[in-house]
């Protein structure tokens, strides 16, 4: 067994966030995959019981954005944090943008849209019995709609989401214009959170298609793939 363990849902951003930082830094590391069925018993490991969790150095992480910081004192190199200030700045605030912008649209997208919930509700409930699979199939797009309604895009029409999608491809293809990368001239944990949500988006009917649109990102994603492993699932 491995020294790091990562408990996740294989299909959550943010554990796709923390596993591309573990394989960029080349750390070997276990997976434990939840079912949905037992998320309650994550409290056991954190008092905030949600994925992902971390067991690193004896120490139990929880919240990504933690988990990789946490990472990059424990393996400092390669870097993911630029040293000047107003660039490792920029990596916080674009870290954020994805995190608390970003993932309520591939959320949205992904299990309350009638053409991609089947797919997602299926690949969230995976790794759970027959049992919790009937039961919970149903609720996975009502609760994800009501967190969506709560945050306010899902009272929005699938044709407002969109636009607003647009608006924010456009400033991503903007920042990427000239640029290998978004903040600095290697990689940094900006580029890995908004492509861990990014990938979530092109997972959704629309997503890709939007995505292209903009000349600069798929080719940028490309090259985050290439340094970080690529994503669990398309």
């Amino acid at each position: 067994m491995a020294g790091i363990i990562l408990h996740q849902l294989e299909i959550s951003p943010f554990c796709d966030k923390v596993r591309r930082v573990l394989t960029y830094k080349g750390l070997d590391y276990a997976v434990h995959n939840v079912p949905m069925a037992d998320l309650g018993k994550l409290k056991r490991l954190s008092p905030v019981g949600k994925v992902p969790i971390l067991e690193l150095d004896g120490r139990v992480l929880h919240d990504s954005s933690d988990i990789c910081r946490a990472l990059e004192l424990h393996t400092p190199l390669p870097a993911l944090f630029p040293q000047e200030p107003k660039a490792r700045a920029m990596v916080d605030l674009l870290e954020d943008w994805a995190d608390e912008s970003l993932y309520f649209f591939e959320m949205t997208m992904r299990f309350t849209w009638p053409y991609d919930r089947g797919r997602w509700v299926s690949e969230i409930l995976k790794y759970d019995n027959a049992l919790m699979r009937r039961i919970a199939r149903p609720l996975v797009p009502y609760l994800t709609r009501k967190q969506g309604t709560a945050q306010g895009l899902a009272r929005r029409s699938e044709t407002d989401i969109l636009e607003e999608l647009k608006r924010h491809a456009r400033a991503l293809g903007a920042l990427l214009d000239g640029q290998s990368f978004l903040v600095a001239d290697s990689l940094t944990l900006a580029d890995i959170a908004v492509v861990s949500q990014l990938e979530c988006v092109a997972g959704s009917g629309r997503g890709l298609d939007l995505l292209c649109s903009e000349p600069a990102i798929l080719p940028w994603m490309e090259r985050v793939e290439t340094l970080t492993g690529g994503p669990a699932i398309r």
